[in-house]
């Protein structure tokens, strides 16, 4: 049978096998944070008013063991690929900006064009494919960009940009990996609020998009962050990034009026809480009182997890860091206040997409799924990751565990919560499950490897899943590996400009199911175990083509930055 033959009969079948018994294949959302902690959430103990995430969870499902990769490009590559992060040119804490790219295929920083994306896949198989936000994947269009060249050689000393180079970095923008529209940013970060007249870097399509100054703000910018603290106590109509975001991805389904039979996939990445740290000030000065008693905040975080479900009652925990500086110490305050400002923004603009989608009809029928790309970012110290140790980044529980809530009327029990271990990359193989997509055995001429995510529809349904054999995690000279969910050891962990300082190799070994606050290192204890995770992590290094940190830092020695 022909190879094309061959693709239809599956999709024609797959079509037919409609989702855990629907009467029409559901919509399917996956809302995406920047850099949230898993306590920030009012339905995971934390502080922060988030009523209509909360409401979300009520209705749907919680996960407690839910793993990211521990960084903004890795966790997306995953995510809309199934595939671990440097199976698609993400690996080791690789990045989709052109300054921190590399020539091996585990580093790339780029999708490579030949690996089916989750809106490739949906988009063939009749859904409307829609995005809004960070992207962060790689591309650009420099076709007829005389300065975008030049930038472009700037950050690859050495490569040759060639026309191949050039059609390759076009094909890999939004619109040209299966989404049907695209409003957002390329690359990682920007300011929040833009004035009308402004310089901008958003993209519509593949050119520039026009930004909507409606909305009147009183603009909290963290001063210290000098390249975007410019608008900082101005009162003015303004274009907010998160609340923009949530406006454009309303408008793209509204867009959509007369195919209201048309299943359709919606992935919305807002930037926040993720750096630049910018807020309405009158939620800012809202936690700003909130935030007098950190201690008491923590251990109310802990409290709140334990209560849930999400933490062991008796576990220890590492204390979250504060600064002893009194005026260090108001600085800190201040970095969280935003943060959960930030925060309660998102939920504003959660609340507002399930009123446009409760107003047409379509909440009843549609998959949500709600996390962080990673844990909380290093300048709030893991605080909003209470009672896990470490942040963003960092290869410790916090770095790498979000919150995640699923969301489906009919199908998911209300108000449940699972246990079971899940990884970002499960939602691509969930999503084509339900979708009743099959996974092609081809995509553009070459022969595909199965994806590495697992379908968590046993777990939507009520069920139970095992934990994977081995979960492996690889970011800029860290090592990971959780094996059979119980035992995580942890190869030289801690930022490498200051572990490589240090002499000999550092172990780390904890028992999660007694030990999830990693408070008790085994390492000394049981060294023929830790030999044996150490030799899984060298041979999934190998075999994913992962260069070592240390020789990646003499090529880009600014790397880390």
């Amino acid at each position: 049978m022909p190879a094309r033959t061959h693709s239809l009969l599956w999709l024609a079948l797959g079509l037919l096998m409609l989702p855990l018994g629907a009467k029409e294949r559901p919509n399917i959302i996956v809302i995406m944070t920047d850099d949230s902690g898993i306590s920030d959430l009012g339905s995971y103990g934390g502080e922060i008013d988030t009523p209509h995430l909360d409401r979300l969870a009520e209705g749907g499902m919680r996960m407690s063991d839910f793993y990211t990769n521990g960084r903004c490009s890795p966790s997306r590559a995953s995510m809309l690929t199934g595939m671990e992060s440097a199976k698609v040119g993400f690996g080791g804490g690789a990045l989709g900006d052109w300054a921190r790219q590399f020539r091996e295929p585990a580093h790339r920083g780029r999708l490579p064009y030949d690996t089916p994306t989750l809106p490739e896949l949906l988009k063939q198989a009749g859904y409307r494919t829609l995005m809004t936000g960070k992207w962060h994947l790689g591309g650009s269009d420099i076709r007829k960009d005389p300065a975008g060249r030049r930038e472009w050689k700037k950050d690859h000393p050495g490569w040759e940009l060639t026309e191949d180079e050039i059609e390759a970095e076009f094909q890999a923008m939004p619109v040209n990996r299966g989404f049907d529209q695209y409003f957002g940013i390329l690359h990682a970060q920007d300011k929040l609020f833009f004035l009308e007249g402004d310089k901008h870097q958003y993209t519509e399509g593949i050119g520039p998009a026009t930004l909507s100054f409606e909305q009147e703000f009183t603009m909290h910018c963290y001063l210290k962050e000098k390249r975007y603290n410019e608008h900082h106590g101005k009162t003015a109509k303004a274009f907010h990034d998160t609340d923009g975001i949530t406006e454009r991805a309303l408008e793209m389904i509204e867009e959509s009026e007369g195919e209201e039979d048309v299943p359709f996939f919606l992935y919305v990445a807002y930037r926040a809480p993720h750096k630049p740290l910018q807020a309405p000030e009158e939620l800012v000065q809202k936690y700003l009182k909130r935030y007098q008693d950190l201690d008491q905040i923590a251990a109310d975080r802990r409290k709140g997890m334990v209560e849930e479900g999400f933490f062991p009652k008796g576990a220890k925990q590492r204390g979250p860091w504060q600064p002893k500086n009194k005026e260090a110490l108001e600085d800190f305050r201040l970095q969280l206040a935003i943060h959960a400002a930030m925060t309660e923004r998102i939920d504003h603009g959660v609340g507002t997409l399930l009123k446009g989608l409760e107003e047409k009809g379509e909440l009843e029928n549609t998959l949500i799924f709600y996390l962080s790309d990673n844990g909380c970012a290093s300048h709030v110290v893991g605080f909003m990751n209470t009672p896990l140790h470490g942040s963003k980044a960092l290869v410790w529980e916090g770095g790498l565990k979000t919150h995640l809530i699923a969301s489906w009327p009919g199908v998911i029990p209300p108000g449940s919560i699972s246990h079971d271990q899940g990884w970002i990359g499960d939602l691509f193989t969930t999503s084509l499950e339900v979708a009743g997509v099959p996974y092609p055995e081809r995509f553009r001429g070459k022969a595909t490897s199965q994806p590495d995510g697992r379908s968590l529809i046993p777990l939507l349904k009520g069920g139970t899943l095992p934990p994977r054999e081995n979960l492996f995690f690889n970011d800029k000279g860290q090592q990971a590996v959780i094996h059979q969910g119980r035992w995580k050891l942890l190869i030289e962990p801690g930022w490498y400009l200051q572990t490589k300082e240090k002499p000999g190799i550092a172990y780390e070994l904890y028992d999660l199911q007694a030990d999830p606050g990693e408070t008790n290192n085994l390492a000394g204890s049981k060294p023929k175990l830790v030999k044996k995770l150490e030799a899984l992590c060298q041979a999934w290094v190998k075999e994913s083509g992962i260069v070592d940190y240390e020789d990646r830092l003499k090529i880009r020695p600014r790397d880390p930055f």
